[in-house]
């Protein structure tokens, strides 16, 4: 696999997504590999059964995705070695997936719209919209997390696309829930944050002009509550959006930067709510995570938020926050129909996007290049 920044991941829905399938894959008796990207990656050549090829890169926002992408494909053209597939994830490193095809078979995932997630200049946004006419016409076998994705490409570019969703495992709440928990800050005047059950809102989200947070900040100035309105994320290459929305934010909103493993659960599990502003998706991650939780998600209309949450949370107009704080006010005022929200959620992460299913279409469609 390539196209990430690698293994095992912290941040980025596409990381999660080629862990969870890598490692499910080898745990399957695959030989499995992964490109990654040295200052992402753990040193080690293995992460649970599969094998971790760190190759260096620039780093620097608009050339570090396709250099990476190019010495990895390189590396591999001259490697010796006998494989049987690449799995390339992501459209924007599919403009050069003729040089994996060269020696073996491709499949490329859509994770999502690339050209429209990121305000870029003219050059940058023909590479990508380039990536994505390659997407429809080089790989052996092509693949969208979304119904959404997959409606729009056969209305564009007439072809095969196969739906397989992303997944999400189903924690044991009981293991994170908590009257009260300390959470430590990083570069911020509070050393932790003391956080007590139900009295704080979640959003999981990168810092990026595309996920709505400014939308967010403004929407919770206008809402009267005791409660705290937690930012968890970061962003690589956005420190002004950040420090944006750091001056327009009240005393009741912090940031809080990139959490992982129990923290990261535990924030999810002792929120009141969670919320998902955005304005570009291809498949939320958070909003799977939320439901798993069994969370009522005040969420943006978007298509792809409406295709995942569907019944199961509050939606609000896009860019919209007005609207946006009268969906958080409804949600604070019913305690009752935001249980019955997130339990609704969690029923639906058990029954639609188990990791097994993923799996075991993925598994269905490399097969079939070999049929």
């Amino acid at each position: 696999m390539m196209g990430v920044k690698g293994l095992p991941a912290t941040y980025g829905g596409v990381e999660k997504h080629t862990e969870e399938l890598s490692t499910r894959l080898a745990a399957r008796k695959h030989k499995v590999a992964v490109y990654c990207r040295s200052h992402y990656s753990v040193d080690g050549h293995q992460y649970k059964g599969v094998t971790l090829i760190r190759i260096p890169t620039i780093r620097q926002k608009h050339v570090e995705m396709i250099t990476h992408s190019l010495l990895s494909s390189l590396h591999f053209l001259i490697s010796d070695n006998n494989v049987d597939i690449i799995h390339i994830q992501s459209i924007d490193p599919a403009i050069i997936a003729f040089i994996s095809k060269i020696k073996t078979k491709v499949v490329v995932t859509s994770h999502g719209w690339a050209y429209k997630t990121h305000n870029w200049n003219k050059s940058i946004l023909f590479f990508s919209r380039l990536a994505e006419k390659n997407f429809t016409i080089i790989p052996n076998c092509r693949i969208v997390v979304s119904k959404t994705l997959k409606k729009y490409y056969e209305s564009i570019y007439p072809g095969e696309y196969n739906y397989i969703p992303n997944g999400v495992e189903i924690p044991d709440l009981n293991k994170y829930r908590s009257i009260n928990f300390e959470l430590p800050m990083k570069n911020n005047i509070k050393k932790s944050l003391h956080l007590y059950q139900d009295n704080y809102l979640l959003c999981v989200s990168r810092i990026l002009p595309n996920k709505g947070l400014d939308i967010l900040v403004e929407a919770w100035k206008n809402v009267k509550t005791d409660k705290q309105l937690l930012i968890v994320g970061g962003s690589s290459y956005e420190d002004n959006y950040r420090k944006f929305l750091e001056k327009n934010a009240d005393e009741r909103t912090y940031f809080v930067d990139y959490r992982y493993g129990r923290e990261l659960k535990m924030l999810y599990a002792n929120a009141y709510l969670t919320i998902m502003p955005s304005c570009v998706e291809g498949m939320s991650f958070t909003l799977l995570e939320s439901m798993s939780f069994s969370k009522c998600v005040v969420y943006s209309n978007i298509p792809e938020n409406r295709e995942v949450v569907d019944n199961c949370g509050i939606p609000f107009i896009v860019n919209n926050s007005s609207d946006l704080s009268e969906k958080i006010k409804l949600a604070l005022s019913d305690h009752q129909l935001c249980f019955q929200l997130g339990s609704r959620g969690l029923g639906k992460a058990k029954n639609e996007y188990s990791w097994d299913q993923v799996v075991e279409k993925t598994e269905k469609l490399y097969n079939s290049l070999y049929i």
